[in-house]
């Protein structure tokens, strides 16, 4: 099995109030063909949503990190990894955009 080694952007911010699905990554999850136990984490701007997404991938780097006021990300994120416990699963997890960004 397949997965990726690294997160993907699954859906990006063209233009303020514009998404954009990103059909190579839609495609690339298409072709798993394991059950999924799906794992989405959704809040404030700067909470910490990557580094706890980082953290159910094992691993120290993947997901963006900022060490700013700044949000680091845009959009939604997916990274797809073989499941820690469950035999021929495939972890799916989604990075959000935080809610309550100041740029927005």
């Amino acid at each position: 099995m397949e997965v990726f080694k690294r997160p993907m952007c699954l859906i990006s911010v063209e233009r303020k109030y514009v998404l954009k699905i990103e059909d190579d990554t839609l495609q690339q999850i298409s072709k798993i063909d394991w059950p999924m136990v799906v794992v989405s984490v959704v809040g404030l701007y700067r909470t910490g949503k990557s580094y706890l997404m980082n953290r159910l991938a094992d691993a120290s780097q993947g997901f963006a990190l900022g060490d700013t006021i700044e949000s680091k990300t845009k959009g939604i994120w997916v990274w797809c990894k073989i499941h820690p416990k469950k035999s021929n699963t495939v972890l799916l997890l989604l990075d959000m955009e935080g809610l309550g960004d100041v740029e927005k």
